[in-house]
């Protein structure tokens, strides 16, 4: 644990090597903001926490890790978003500022020494005349960053590690760094998580057709089924299957990762998630209706006022299962609790004072005993379902816009700024806008307790 006067943390910027489109859109955005950290503040760390940038984009089936079509990506990457670059390159190679950039579960390949490198080559390049090395802090090895501010400890990790769909088994990238650097071959040793899979070998051949793919909140698991019910509808034979076989795969994957482990004191790998169970169950209802479907039209030929009476009813499911999760959905309050409660818990019963997460992409911040949690959110787009109280028209006109590949989406450029004061601690769950920084929550901690106070700068 080290000690740090003045922090800032955002996550999920999700560059990727493409531009105007997908998940990151707030160039410019995003190279002021990192600006105004240089320029305003005479000392600061800030600390990128997970799914800087975005591997899975431009592949469309699962590969082997390959450092040096990664290290092209990263080039690529700071082509297309050369602002970016440049920002954060003054940034690093300031010396009254630091950098630490933690791994995520889109951008495990960080862990590589010669990605490291490429970065850094191109951070210093973007920049117009010499302004020293810039020096970044890698933390991809499935560390957390704890560090101490006054006299609060602080936690920052991505999260992944608690997403039984998403974790990242950073045993097996280490054995991959330890072959690779021996020019070995290191074929079979890393597999990507379900979710990763998912979005490689079945979402990303999609993505140009149906953009929303990526931005659709929440990440949850019910959500998959109004993505079959779109897009089955477009693949034919095989191809069904295969999605189906795809979803059903990543809903019954319940693997933990190491660290949850741990944190539980269980041996076992293959629990879920208690609270994952009211989404596995909406999720096995569409399966089942979409796999008796498949079943019906694969075995026999069937009425055309058949199918279409049992599409009505696929579509009254998914319209009923839809409407109920956005009702539970609690991603757009920033003080409802969420799917991290629990390992958050468990954290600050092992000494956290405040744990900062990312990739969920929902910005938060609420108590959890006495400690507090915040979520850094994202810089990427999002795309939010429609209210539980819409009728049903006012659904099937959302669903159909998703078919034909719209979607209305916005940034919410979220960040958290923690700081030594002379009273204590305060950490701050923030939003940049066009007309500065926005106090979304506000939180002091003194005597050992939290106290939340108003949200005026």
């Amino acid at each position: 644990m080290w000690s740090i006067e003045e922090a800032f943390v955002i996550s999920d910027l999700h560059l990727a090597p493409e531009q105007g489109r997908g998940l990151f859109q707030a160039d410019e955005q995003l190279a002021g903001f990192l600006d105004y950290l240089r320029k305003e503040f005479s000392r600061s760390h800030l600390f990128i926490n997970g799914d800087v940038f975005d591997f899975l984009v431009d592949q469309q089936q699962e590969t082997e890790i390959d450092p040096p079509y990664t290290v092209n990506q990263v080039g690529t990457i700071a082509e297309k978003h050369s602002q970016v670059f440049k920002a954060l390159g003054l940034l690093a190679s300031s010396t009254t500022h630091e950098v630490t950039i933690l791994g995520g579960n889109h951008d495990p390949e960080l862990v590589l020494p010669e990605v490291q490198r490429a970065i850094e080559h191109h951070l210093e390049q973007s920049l117009e005349q010499a302004s020293g090395a810039c020096s970044i802090l890698w933390l991809t090895n499935g560390e957390a960053a704890s560090i101490e501010v006054g006299k609060l400890n602080v936690l920052i990790e991505h999260g992944d590690q608690y997403d039984s769909w998403n974790w990242v088994d950073h045993e097996a990238l280490r054995r991959v760094v330890c072959l690779t650097s021996r020019n070995v071959s290191h074929q079979g040793v890393y597999k990507v998580s379900p979710g990763s899979r998912l979005v490689l070998n079945r979402f990303n051949p999609l993505r140009d057709q149906f953009p929303w793919l990526q931005t659709l909140q929440p990440l949850s698991a019910s959500i998959i089924p109004l993505s079959l019910e779109v897009i089955l509808p477009t693949l034919e034979g095989e191809d069904r299957w295969q999605l189906l076989k795809a979803v059903k795969e990543a809903n019954s994957f319940g693997v933990r990762s190491l660290v949850d482990n741990i944190l539980l004191g269980v041996g076992s790998r293959s629990v879920h998630w208690a609270n994952d169970d009211t989404e596995r169950l909406a999720l096995n209802e569409w399966l089942a209706v979409y796999e008796q479907e498949e079943n019906v039209w694969g075995k026999f030929k069937v009425f055309e006022w058949l199918k279409r009476t049992i599409g009505r009813l696929r579509k009254h499911i998914t319209t009923r299962q839809l409407k109920g999760l956005s009702e539970r959905t609690t991603f757009f309050s920033i003080d409802s609790a969420d799917e991290n409660y629990d390992a958050v818990t468990r954290l600050v019963s092992r000494g956290a004072g405040l744990v900062v997460h990312g990739h969920t992409h929902a910005a938060k911040a609420y108590p959890v005993n006495n400690g507090l949690y915040m979520n850094s959110g994202t810089w990427g787009q999002l795309t939010r379902l429609p209210d539980s109280g819409d009728t049903d028209d006012e659904w099937a006109a959302y669903i159909e816009k998703l078919r034909q590949g719209q979607a209305d989406s916005f940034p919410r450029l979220t960040f958290v700024h923690i700081k030594k004061e002379s009273s204590g601690t305060s950490a701050k769950l923030c939003q940049w806008t066009d007309q500065g920084v926005q106090v979304l929550s506000n939180w002091h901690f003194t005597g050992g307790a939290w106290e939340k106070r108003g949200t005026e700068v």
